[in-house]
């Protein structure tokens, strides 16, 4: 994908809309010629691409964001089916006449009903062209075309409380947003048992829409003072977890970092984390690695982390070079909690 993404990208001008996923990331090094404007959902993507000299907009696929019209707007798929959607029903209005939305992605990322599925929103004949292991589909945008029905985005853009999330807002573009993750509330069982004494400064590493901030939250007695620092690499779980803090009366704040890399050293005594391990179609083996890291830097001397992981990760043989002690507190459904304590 990122030598199809960067031959097209040399051929697109100033007035192209990139909008940008994990595929983007290995062309984002200096000297990356792209003239246009980039749009991710992904905090680490808009630092490399503003660190290329690139314009780039950190948002959840918000293009009403963006006060232009595009000649083109080109978009490797996103593995949320939702997200594709949603960009596929927004593009007919931010391309200027005679513009084109340029899709790609592998025969398994769902390509060919996602060309289908452009080309009767924008009312234009399919196009499309296999060239290597991928493929490429451009759709024509033009006033005069008989623009079809929305697809069905699943109300993409809008925060919801869920009943199954125990009131807490979420929305579709977070990995399990409409339901608990497992080993998230394994982990949240333990906080009752293995919180610092006296007051508290969190940090929950990689949010997502505010889970475990919120059961930690609940398991504080109202004598100790709690201040949570949230953080995650995606839009949507930055909205999800700013209006689950605003609704929860959490004190704190949430903000975009990667692997909490915006958070200074020596800012907490706790840390919570459930690591991820894909982005999008992609898994990244070093996430756990790089949480770790983070976790041991932002932590004071003598403070705690409480990680769950998947069984399979050796989260206990990564965190000996990193803390004192490492404390397997219980493993269950596949997944393992650890209490990681810094000198």
């Amino acid at each position: 994908m990122p030598a199809l993404l960067s031959q097209i990208l040399r051929d697109c001008d100033e007035n192209t809309l990139l909008i940008a996923d994990e595929n983007t990331k290995p062309l984002l090094v200096p000297g990356f010629g792209f003239t246009g404007t980039l749009l991710s959902n992904r905090w680490d993507i808009v630092e490399l691409a503003r660190n290329c000299g690139i314009g780039a907009v950190f948002s959840d696929f918000d293009l009403a964001g963006i006060d232009t019209k595009y000649s083109r707007i080109v978009y490797p798929v996103s593995k949320e089916k939702a997200a594709v959607h949603h960009v596929i029903n927004n593009a007919p209005q931010y391309l200027c006449e005679g513009g084109e939305l340029v899709l790609l992605g592998s025969k398994t990322s769902g390509i060919k009903t996602y060309a289908q599925k452009a080309a009767q929103r924008f009312g234009t004949p399919k196009h499309l062209q296999k060239l290597g292991s991928e493929y490429q589909s451009c759709t024509l945008f033009s006033q005069g075309a008989n623009i079809g029905p929305p697809l069905d985005d699943a109300d993409y853009p809008h925060l919801r409380k869920l009943d199954e999330l125990d009131g807490l807002y979420s929305k579709p573009g977070l990995f399990g947003w409409n339901k608990v993750d497992v080993g998230s509330a394994l982990l949240a069982s333990h906080f009752e048992n293995h919180l610092p004494n006296g007051n508290i400064q969190a940090v929950d590493l990689g949010c997502g829409y505010g889970y475990l901030s919120a059961k930690l939250a609940a398991a504080i007695n109202n004598t100790i003072s709690l201040n949570i620092i949230a953080t995650d690499n995606n839009a949507a779980a930055i909205a999800a977890c700013e209006k689950n803090f605003l609704e929860l009366g959490v004190s704190g704040e949430v903000i975009p970092a990667d692997a909490g890399s915006a958070i200074p050293p020596y800012s907490a005594n706790l840390v919570i984390c459930n690591p991820p391990f894909h982005q999008g179609f992609q898994v990244e083996g070093d996430l756990t690695d790089r949480f770790l890291t983070q976790a041991e830097r932002i932590l004071r001397p003598q403070s705690t982390a409480l990680f769950v992981v998947n069984e399979f990760i050796p989260l206990g043989r990564k965190a000996q070079n990193l803390f004192k002690s490492v404390e397997l507190l219980g493993k269950e459904k596949g997944f393992c909690v650890y209490r990681l304590r810094k000198a």
